[in-house]
């Protein structure tokens, strides 16, 4: 049961009104208790001397016999209120009694008192007299009344005083306070309430200033946290710039205005070239300030009206408004490229970066917004295929080359998983005799229906989808597992080269590939030989240089494949001591009769001997190469003219039939 909801007046009036009922019933009811015990004695004696004065009054005209002046005498016995009934019975024969009653009065209820009416010591007869059994009742009714008059008059009496000062000690401030209140709810801006009370309301009303002070000041920074929020929901934290989110809905805002107004616009799509690399060699905190500083370029080179965007990663969007005529988009594109190759200052060395730029043009390539994005995306990797630090607008049929792309990259992952991919041997062989030293694994991929696809067709897909490493791993663990295979069926393969690209090398996971493949087949280090490119060695960091080093802690000898097409440091053949360097086929190719060849090759022959590197010419495919090769020093030949790349039991074919003529006789 819940209690009825009062104001503080009916409230108060109620308290009041029991303040003074309470204890006047408490007073009633001993009052009554007492009036009982103290008049209950004085009404017994009453009644008993209304008797004696009754039987007194009716002694003289029972003497007389003198009936009317007894009835008459009898009467005004019942005058007493508090007498009911009269009954005289004369001692006289044959004299009826005389019964009187008060109008109203039927039946005998009350007390009776008896006396005999004497005179002279006669007995005249005896009265009987019935008396009002509620007399004391009636008396303590009369206190009660009077009792609850005074206990009205009483709380009459405390609401008139108390209801006025109530009012305006209480009740006026409290509404002021739930205006106060409700004005500190409505608005922070509220003028603070003046309060010159020094009571428990007065101090409540101070209190209720300065919560509205904190109010207003926990307001103040929810809507700057709200505003920190709304920006770090629209901008990105690196850099400062608007993120997709908002780009999007400034770009779909471009494009509903340049409907109306017929304009055009541009999206160009940027792209940092392996960006993935500068945060491997110099590590996050250098990334970040590339891309700190990338930003800021863009930013500062573009106009005020135009959009930068954050897309993603190492991803950066343009909006462009405006504009008339391409070439505009085309000269900023160009400070774009210039502005992003520009060295990047960091507290350790100086990074250079490139970037590769999509660009779709509104209406001319797209209608919406996120058409716009995806063919700048697209133009963007038509860009890093044609290079990279260029940019591409938008062709309907760079859609026909991603998707070329999308499938090519399935096919891998298919081939991947299903075995398709396999090794071929070439062998190496030494020049001054002949006789076989070694062979370099050929990974070759045996699709199901294009038959035997180049690897200059599915090595650079594979690095750019990320795959390479993948194969690399396939790669050194199939060139372990047929060495193993070969040593068990003795035949004599000498040293086999695997290829790891500049992706792969890179991969923190390469030296766990190699320790735990050559621990599973029992591959000893002399047996294997890891054949990398010149650009490996050219990237002096940290990552590269522990890399190597391991290699080197594990017994494994290195050889440097298509030297001369890079930088040819002399530096790094002095700090690496690789234990081969394979001339690139681009000068093996037009010996002897290409002059500078004919110079350059004997010169690498010489400086590598200088300095105890064993040399190998690739690409021998005529005799007059391999006479020249051989004429100059080279050490090892490898190409066409020797052997082409065969599978594993062609070249167990070729080392049977070159055991077999070294076997003849001469």
């Amino acid at each position: 049961m819940r209690w009825p909801r009062l104001s503080i007046r009916a409230t108060l009036a109620l308290a009041i009104a029991g303040a003074v009922l309470l204890p006047t019933a408490v007073l009633w009811q001993a009052d009554q208790q007492l009036t009982r015990a103290t008049h209950e004695p004085l009404i017994a004696q009453g009644r008993q001397a209304a008797l004696i004065t009754a039987a007194a009054t009716l002694a003289g005209p029972l003497w007389l016999i003198d009936d009317g002046l007894t009835r008459a005498a009898a009467q005004k016995v019942l005058d007493d209120p508090t007498v009911l009934r009269l009954s005289l019975v004369e001692t006289r024969p044959n004299t009826p009694a005389l019964q009187l009653a008060r109008p109203g009065e039927q039946s005998a209820t009350g007390p009776r008192l008896k006396a005999e009416v004497r005179r002279e010591d006669v007995v005249l007869g005896e009265l009987t007299l019935e008396f009002d059994p509620a007399q004391i009742d009636r008396v303590l009714a009369q206190r009660g009344t009077t009792a609850l008059q005074l206990a009205g008059l009483q709380i009459l009496l405390s609401l008139a005083l108390l209801l006025p000062v109530m009012a305006r000690r209480l009740l006026r401030p409290i509404a002021r306070l739930k205006s106060q209140a409700s004005a500190m709810a409505g608005s922070t801006a509220v003028v603070p309430t003046y309060w010159d009370r020094r009571d428990e309301l007065g101090e409540l009303g101070h209190h209720l200033n300065e919560v509205r002070g904190q109010i207003a000041t926990l307001f103040e920074q929810a809507e700057v946290q709200q505003a920190e929020l709304l920006k770090i929901a629209r901008h990105d934290a690196l850099t400062g710039l608007p993120n997709r989110r908002l780009f999007a809905e400034l770009t779909q805002s471009a494009v509903a205005s340049a409907q109306r107004d017929g304009s055009r616009l541009a999206l160009l799509f940027i792209d940092i070239d392996r960006f993935k690399s500068i945060n491997d060699n110099h590590g996050h905190a250098i990334g970040d300030k590339v891309l700190q500083e990338l930003a800021s370029r863009l930013r500062a080179t573009v106009r005020q009206g135009d959009v930068v965007c954050r897309h993603s990663g190492d991803e950066f969007t343009v909006l462009l408004r405006g504009f008339k005529q391409w070439d505009e988009v085309a000269g900023l594109a160009d400070r774009l490229l210039k502005e992003a190759e520009a060295p990047v200052q960091t507290t350790l060395r100086e990074v250079v970066a490139s970037v590769s730029i999509g660009i779709a043009l509104y209406p001319d390539d797209a209608l919406t917004h996120e058409a716009l994005v995806g063919h700048a995306d697209t133009a963007m990797y038509a860009a890093k295929s044609l290079g990279r630090a260029r940019y591409s607008f938008y062709r309907a049929d760079l859609n026909s080359q991603l998707l070329a792309q999308a499938e090519m990259e399935q096919a891998l992952v298919q081939g991947l998983r299903q075995g398709e991919f396999l090794l071929h041997y070439q062998p190496l062989l030494r020049a001054v005799d002949g006789e076989l030293v070694g062979c370099e694994a050929l990974l070759r991929w045996q699709h199901p229906q294009r038959g035997l696809v180049s690897p200059a067709e599915f090595i650079p897909a594979a690095e750019q989808f990320g795959l390479i490493s993948e194969l690399g791993a396939f790669a050194v663990r199939s060139a372990c597992q047929q060495i193993a295979r070969w040593k068990a069926c003795g035949v004599r393969f000498g040293t086999v080269a695997v290829n790891v690209s500049a992706l792969e090398f890179r991969h923190h996971r390469l030296i766990d590939n190699l320790v735990q493949s050559m621990t599973d087949y029992g591959v000893q280090p002399h047996e294997l030989e890891i054949e990398l490119t010149e650009s490996v060695l050219m990237t002096d960091t940290d990552n590269t240089q522990r890399i190597i080093g391991r290699l080197q802690d594990l017994g494994l000898a290195m050889s440097v494949d298509d030297f001369g097409t890079g930088y040819s440091s002399l530096a790094y053949l002095k700090r690496l001591r690789p234990s081969k360097i394979k001339i690139d086929r681009s000068f093996v190719r037009d010996l002897p009769g290409d002059a500078d060849d004919r110079v350059l090759v004997p010169a690498i022959v010489q400086l590598a001997h200088s300095i105890g590197i064993t040399v190998v010419g690739e690409g021998v495919e005529t005799e007059a190469q391999r006479q020249f090769l051989q004429a100059c020093g080279c050490d090892i030949l490898q190409g066409y003219l020797l052997s082409r790349p065969q599978t594993a039991d062609g070249f167990e074919r070729f080392v049977e039939a070159a055991q077999a003529a070294q076997a003849l006789p001469a």
